[in-house]
């Protein structure tokens, strides 16, 4: 049998459990058709999201997130790296990598998550 010590740990950043307003659409999609989500945890690096909806992995989605330190929300271009459908009902979690976003929108981020961590 196996533990979960046999498993290495793939994560980069360190994960801050929150949930969040997140709206996506599709890189090419027109920006009045996003997609309300909500976050189930964040880090540097990408973002948890709960969707009512299969996104295929490596699909390119346009996130507005709403940091609650930040008067607008965070704009980041990202890649579905993960999906998986939850036991019940038709809800899918999907793995969310943070490929392009400006800098000021990172540093908010990162602060989030500090500020975060401090408090556990």
């Amino acid at each position: 049998m196996q533990s979960k010590s046999d498993f290495p740990e793939r994560r980069q950043y360190e994960r801050i459990n929150t949930t969040m307003s997140v709206q996506y659409r599709g890189i090419r999609q027109a920006s009045d058709s996003v997609i309300n989500a909500i976050s189930r945890d964040i880090s540097t690096g990408g973002v948890r999201l709960l969707v009512n909806e299969f996104i295929s992995v490596f699909t390119r989605l346009v996130l507005e997130i709403a940091m609650p330190s930040s008067p607008k929300p965070v704009r980041v271009v990202s890649k579905v790296a993960w999906v998986r459908k939850r036991p019940y009902g038709e809800q899918y979690e999907v793995g969310v990598e943070f490929m392009d976003m400006p800098d000021e929108d990172r540093r908010g981020i990162d602060d989030f998550i500090e500020r975060s961590a401090l408090k556990q």
